[in-house]
């Protein structure tokens, strides 16, 4: 199957090694603007490089589309990927920068037979993946909040990741968003025209969850996760790779010389909470060209704009909640200019 990457940032790069080491593809054409991350990457001989995506479509595109551009141009190239013909198309997160455009996208996905996926890689990370078996078991009992407090640009960047993580491993889908969205640090790394800062995001959720999510600019870090439940307290340090999992023994009672009665588990050998991103994206692009269901599939890329775009709305009403049902027209064309 022949695949072309449009975009060689770091995520871009990040699928051309991936691409390297999948017997099954082939990496037949890279694009990028700049002429320097184009001429310096080294490529199959066979795999040509285009300065523009019209150049690619001209020279009839490829079967498998992974678009690793800044979110503002996602909707509009993978829209053209599904008109040049490709059978499945992978964009990074952020989906699009509107709902609208994510549900113009979904909507010719579906028109045309197209497998689309979004890059929120966690759903493929084995650590991620148990945790979220072991909840949606019920064993520890019933999720009550999860807390994910991240450093670094910014909400629509990062903080995606986080607000499909809760969703992810509780099987809970988001009601409404009380936001705080914070004045922007600095000017964006990856250009003027992008504003993308942090903020604070209280999501209601259905199952009687809450779900917090800490976008910190300039936050120390390093990314941590805290997963609380009635049976049970989770907590994770993405950085150092540390795992804390407590149980407790819901069979005693606590009273009078009774204490709480808990006990510290074990994930699996080999699980740990620092994330492979090169496993995560080899997972994706396997299940994307197989027959399974998508663990990452559209609708979930457009839930989480519909919350970013929720949590900025929240901002404009003095922090009120902003119920995701209610969205207007003009609301869905609400323009995110983040990356």
């Amino acid at each position: 199957m022949r695949v072309g990457v449009i975009g060689l940032g770091p995520q871009g790069r990040r699928v051309v090694r991936v691409l390297s080491e999948m017997p099954q593809l082939e990496l037949a054409a890279v694009v990028d603007r700049d002429e320097e991350a184009l001429s310096t990457l080294a490529l199959p001989a066979s795999a040509t490089r285009h300065r523009c995506a019209e150049e690619f479509w001209e020279r009839g595109g490829c079967d498998l589309i992974c678009i690793a551009t800044n979110g503002p141009s996602h909707a509009a190239l993978a829209l053209e990927a599904m008109d040049a013909g490709a059978r499945f198309v992978m964009v990074e997160k952020p989906m699009a920068c509107t709902v609208a455009d994510c549900e113009r996208m979904r909507d010719e996905a579906i028109r045309r037979g197209v497998r689309l996926a979004v890059d929120h890689s966690r759903r493929h990370d084995p650590l991620y993946r148990w945790l979220r078996d072991q909840i949606r078991s019920g064993i520890w009992g019933e999720p009550r909040s999860v807390w994910m407090q991240q450093p670094g640009i910014g909400l629509g960047c990062r903080g995606t990741h986080a607000i499909d993580l809760v969703r992810f491993l509780t099987d809970s889908d988001v009601r409404s968003v009380t936001a705080w969205i914070d004045e922007p640090r600095g000017e964006n790394p990856r250009g003027g025209e992008f504003v993308d800062p942090g903020g604070l995001l209280v999501l209601d959720m259905t199952q009687g969850l809450r779900g917090v999510i800490c976008q910190i600019e300039d936050g120390a870090g390093p990314i941590s996760v805290e997963i609380d439940l009635t049976a049970c307290r989770i907590r994770l340090d993405e950085r150092f790779g540390t795992v804390e999992i407590i149980e407790r023994d819901l069979a005693v009672q606590p009273g009078p010389g009774r204490p709480p009665a808990y006990r510290s588990i074990s994930a699996p050998d080999g699980y740990r909470a620092q994330l492979d991103m090169f496993q995560m994206v080899r997972g994706l692009l396997e299940e994307l060209i197989s027959d399974a269901p998508l663990e990452c599939d559209s609708e979930h890329g457009i839930e989480t704009i519909r919350v970013l775009v929720a949590a900025y709305i929240s901002e404009q009403k003095e922090h009120s909640p902003v119920a995701l049902a209610s969205l207007s027209e003009s609301e869905r064309e609400l323009l995110l200019s983040v990356t």
